[in-house]
């Protein structure tokens, strides 16, 4: 319709120049500030109990793995202590992607083996003993997981 279009473009550019661009860049400059501020990465906020994120970190190189490791320990001890690092030492660039091929290869290798196996996830029980996983007493019950 001729209101959508004037819409699209009149009213949506100068409503992206002025509110959803500023406010998209002051998130990304807080998480950059945030992430140098203890020295992080940002693939090192992935969560590790994630299937495929834990697939990845499996096939991450020792190197990566470990200085992954002691970047997330500093981290640690650096809120614990409630400090940051040094201004000199938080030059870097924390948005660099080291994890995402590891992340794509896991997903690859997920998708092979749920096509070999013909596994769908709707037929994942979550424990198939006399309790559940969510505690339900019935043996070999019905509830099945994500």
């Amino acid at each position: 319709t001729p209101l959508q279009q004037w819409y699209k473009d009149t009213v949506y550019p100068v409503w992206f120049k002025y509110v959803v661009g500023p406010f998209e860049r002051y998130q990304y400059e807080h998480a950059v500030a945030e992430l140098r501020g203890y020295g992080l990465m940002f693939d090192d906020q992935h969560n590790s109990h994630d299937p495929i994120v834990e697939r990845a970190l499996e096939l991450l190189p020792h190197d990566l793995a470990v200085s992954r490791y002691r970047r997330m320990m500093r981290a640690f001890e650096m809120n614990a202590k409630k400090t940051h690092l040094p201004l000199e030492e938080q030059n870097y660039d924390p948005m660099v992607p080291y994890l995402a091929p590891f992340i794509e290869e896991a997903k690859f290798q997920f998708q092979e083996e749920q096509e070999l196996l013909n596994f769908h996830p709707w037929d994942r029980r979550l424990y198939s003993g006399p309790t559940t996983g969510l505690g339900e007493p019935t043996e070999y019950s019905t509830f099945s997981c994500w």
